[in-house]
């Protein structure tokens, strides 16, 4: 009598993966794409849908299913250039960590991350020009307090449990924080002085203001 052998692990179906899916992914990511650029060099006012839809290589009508229309684009952008920021500090700080830094010193170095990452022109163009006369003020506060603000209140809960940040409400702590990163950032942006210096004297100002809210050292 014969007998079927198991079903192996090579005999399994291959999975499915959804074109369609993809396709709208990779869409929607180089129309992204297109915007960082396009919105960060010509401003969201002169940029013409036709070139974005040119430099992504896709329809104009492809705009309007992924997005509604150039503004909703220019949200996507705006968010995704935002959670950029919140990526890059988180890792600063995780590799500060790993290379031996105490907790207050990875916090700065991700301080300091964000605030040379501001600096970036086209960023500057999208987040403090375009994004609050397109966005709306409070838009475009929703968007930094989606992206930032989870991860300030974890960073604020950790420095409070280790005893160097004072104690109270951690969610307000955190806005005020991510207020002072942005206003420094912002403040750098108009600055007419040589970069280098301005980051300099930013940067020493900023930690100063940070220091004011750290709880003081046990007896």
């Amino acid at each position: 009598m014969q007998h079927k052998s198991p079903l192996r692990q090579a005999d399994t179906p291959p999975r499915v993966t959804d074109g369609r899916k993809l396709n709208a992914e990779a869409t929607q990511a180089a129309l992204r794409a297109a915007g960082r650029q396009l919105f960060g060099q010509l401003g969201f006012e002169a940029t013409a849908l036709g070139e974005l839809c040119r430099m992504a290589g896709v329809t104009t009508g492809a705009i309007y299913h992924h997005f509604g229309d150039k503004k909703g684009l220019f949200a996507a952008v705006a968010e995704e250039l935002d959670a950029g920021l919140v990526k890059l500090a988180t890792q600063t700080r995780d590799r500060a960590l790993a290379s031996g830094a105490d907790a207050w010193g990875a916090f700065l170095a991700a301080v300091d991350a964000f605030l040379q990452a501001g600096q970036d022109v086209q960023a500057r163009r999208i987040g403090l020009i375009d994004a609050p006369a397109v966005l709306g003020t409070q838009g475009w506060l929703d968007i930094r307090e989606r992206q930032g603000l989870g991860a300030m209140m974890q960073t604020v809960g950790q420095l409070q449990a280790l005893e160097i940040l004072l104690p109270g409400d951690t969610r307000l702590r955190a806005r005020v924080i991510l207020g002072l990163l942005y206003g420094a950032t912002e403040a750098l942006a108009d600055d007419p002085r040589d970069a280098t210096l301005a980051l300099q004297d930013t940067r020493a100002l900023l930690h100063a203001m940070l220091a004011g809210l750290r709880a003081p050292p046990s007896l």
